[in-house]
């Protein structure tokens, strides 16, 4: 059969994409499939496609198209209603192309994807094709005009699907479709790359997009009254959206800097699940919970909000995860302090939410649709004799694989996972090699313009059954003494001297988690070395580096009313001494330096009060930046920049974020109105690059 799946705009990022990307990647093994976005706003997807399904796109809105200002493009749509969440998005222009695509598509099988979609199939696609309509949304979320008009022309549907059993039932009850069968399928998962979850980490884990329908609200405030039970413990949240600004300063007002991370989106996630021990859900609404299924496939327990309607159907309470309250931020923490406290129960429900979300695999839910299909092709038989069924196979499906390789290079994604804190291997399926002899090498990125040489890794190529290629290097910790401090960029070089820098594939840094432990409490002389891969904005695969002989490592930074307290380690060969400094300097033309003495503790560790009021009393603008630096002796004028750069992930900046201080100087300065009813604000901060600073300002 060739199917169709007709989407919004399949180059952006969003639950419906990833799971009807899965699903198209297991029928294409079988099936002649492909993907036809009705919008088209980059230049790529976001989320990587396999070559064997066909991508394209009905309306082009990239910057200096034809299709930007088309006659009929500030017309209203004729066919999407106006309450359709996107009825903004469609025109008369839109219409014309969808329906000129509908009439001619040469598919046996067209599969909508969202209301506005599905009226479109209904009602202009060819006859010779089935029509499927599959509902992404929880069905009474649907505004009733949209359902209304679904009642209209959804008879028209050889088959309608939903992603639970639950919004089945809600939907015959509430838009009956007479003689159309609405079906419940649930979304697909394919099974991670990365190895499960392991449940040492004390890291609890969620992701999803920064609306005030997932209620991190609550998550954040549930953690909150765990903190001082579980000091050890941290929250990581992923996703972008316009709540994170609200959702921070809610972690800054309960003391949860530092230990409640908002760590913005990041593709693809199941690296990230891995890392923790527990997953939290606390939604007031789920269609279905793809996130829930996405840290069962990783091995992690689940506490879950029990909202209408996708949770109850994809956990078994008690034996996979945690069913509790909705809107109640206290049934969460009592969830998560049953698994929290309970190292074996964690480790048990893990296993079973392994096991129990393999029925969530591509495959099987493909079949499953397969089964849909046939007996829509069967029904339709029944009813009209003019109808031709598809075959079901073609010779090329039958001889296909369950995986195809990229068709270049450049096409091909690179995973990483980091063995510790300065080994890393890399993993990457690229075409037939034949005469490219592709091997890997490290290019230098260089902030100052003096680049180094590049570094070839030793590269092995295995031929797949695929016809594909598996590329393997490793990077040893020896090779750090030529890479230095600094960022390089993982790219690919044929025997050609053609050089591709790499896309972003996992990136699996779960043991960096223990390696930064290792780091900061080694006693030895040995320099500190780091490697950490990350991606760029663009997707392409960089590696930050770090070697040096010494090195002050930040491990708290806790901020009251009364100032701000830094504790770090001071690594590598030198130590500490009695009568060590803190320095704080000034940034720009007019430097100056302030020092307070630090608090040796234990295994070369400090503490040190930052010096606020001073440099409030001594300000020159509105505004000052002034860099942290450790000076170990007293008797040395040696000076060491405070950092925060081991960990796991490369933006510290974005997930740590700390209050400021409101400080009311002692001093009148000559330079500087300090408003009284508006104190000076200090505020530490790390920069991009890992280094600790604070900036004063005079608001």
């Amino acid at each position: 059969m060739k199917i169709s799946f007709l989407i919004n705009n399949i180059y952006g990022i969003g639950g419906t994409n990833r799971t009807v990307i899965n699903l198209a990647e297991a029928l294409a093994v079988r099936h002649e499939v492909e993907i036809v976005s009705v919008f088209r706003r980059a230049t790529a997807t976001k989320f990587e496609i396999s070559p064997r399904i066909a991508v394209r796109a009905l309306v082009d809105l990239r910057s200096g198209s034809a299709d930007v200002k088309a006659a009929g493009g500030d017309e209203p749509s004729a066919v999407v209603p106006r309450q359709e969440e996107f009825y903004a998005q469609y025109s008369k222009f839109t219409d014309a192309r969808i329906i000129q695509e509908l009439s001619r598509t040469t598919a046996d099988v067209v599969v909508g994807t969202r209301p506005s979609l599905n009226l479109f199939v209904a009602q202009y696609t060819r006859d010779s094709a089935l029509r499927i309509a599959q509902e992404h949304m929880t069905h009474l979320a649907i505004p009733p005009a949209v359902r209304a008009e679904m009642a209209r022309v959804y008879p028209r549907l050889d088959a309608v699907t939903t992603v639970t059993e639950a919004d089945a039932r809600s939907f015959l009850e509430n838009t009956p479709v007479p003689g159309i069968p609405v079906t419940g399928i649930p979304n697909s998962v394919p099974r991670p790359v990365v190895e499960p979850a392991d449940g040492s980490h004390k890291v609890i884990v969620s992701a999803g997009r920064m609306h005030h329908v997932k209620r991190y609200d609550l998550l954040i405030r549930a953690f909150g009254m765990l903190a001082d039970e579980f000091p050890d413990w941290q929250l990581r949240i992923y996703g972008d959206g316009g709540e994170a600004a609200k959702l921070r300063a809610l972690a800054t007002e309960l003391g949860l800097a530092g230990r409640a991370l908002l760590m913005g989106g990041f593709s693809p996630i199941e690296s990230e699940w891995a890392k923790g021990s527990i997953a939290a859900v606390t939604s007031s609404a789920e269609s279905f919970g793809m996130t829930l299924v996405e840290a069962m496939r990783c091995g992690l327990p689940v506490v879950s909000t029990d909202c209408p309607v996708g949770p109850r159907e994809i956990l078994r309470h008690g034996e996979d995860g945690l069913l509790v309250r909705t809107e109640d931020a206290e049934a969460v923490a009592q969830g998560l302090r049953l698994l929290m406290a309970d190292d074996r129960l964690r480790r048990d429900m893990g296993l079973a939410a392994l096991r129990n979300s393999a029925r969530y695999d591509p495959e099987a839910v493909a079949a499953r649709y397969v089964e849909l299909f046939e007996d829509a092709i069967r029904r339709r038989s029944a009813s009209d004799r003019g109808y031709r069924p598809p075959a079901t196979t073609t010779a090329a499906a039958v001889a296909a694989q369950p995986t195809v390789p990229p068709v270049s290079i450049a096409a091909a994604t690179v995973d990483v996972a980091a063995d510790d804190a300065c080994w890393l291997r890399f993993s990457a399926i690229g075409p037939l090699d034949g005469k490219h002899r592709w091997q890997f090498v490290l290019k230098h990125s260089p902030s100052d313009g003096n680049r180094l040489p590049d570094m070839p890794l030793r590269t092995t190529r295995k031929p797949l059954g695929n016809g594909g290629t598996r590329y393997t290097a490793a990077l040893t910790p020896s090779a750090l003494e030529d890479l230095g401090d600094g960022r390089w960029r993982v790219t690919m070089t044929s025997a050609k001297s053609v050089n591709v820098h790499m896309k972003a594939g996992i990136r699996d840094t779960r043991k960096l988690i223990g390696a930064r432990a290792a780091v900061l409490a080694a006693a030895g002389p040995a320099p500190v070395g780091w490697n950490l891969p990350y991606a760029q904005p663009n997707g392409k695969l960089m590696l930050r580096t770090v070697l040096r002989q010494d090195h002050v490592e930040s491990t708290a930074v806790d901020v009251d009313e009364h100032g701000i307290t830094l504790t770090g380690v001071l690594c590598g060969a030198s130590r500490i001494e009695p009568g060590a400094l803190l320095v704080v300097s000034r940034r720009g033309p007019y430097p100056a330096n302030f020092t307070v003495p630090v608090q040796v503790l234990a295994d070369n560790a400090f503490r040190a009060e930052v010096p606020v009021r001073k440099v409030v009393d001594h300000r020159l603008d509105r505004w000052e930046d002034w860099d942290w630096w450790l000076q170990p002796s007293p008797d040395n004028w040696r000076k060491i920049r405070v950092c925060h750069l081991l960990e796991d992930f490369p933006d510290v900046k974005g997930a740590f974020v700390y209050p400021g201080v409101r400080v009311v100087g002692d001093e009148t300065s000559d330079f500087v109105c300090v408003h009284p009813a508006k104190p000076v604000q200090v505020r530490p901060y790390c920069s991009a690059s890992g280094a600790m600073a604070m900036n004063v300002v005079d608001r």
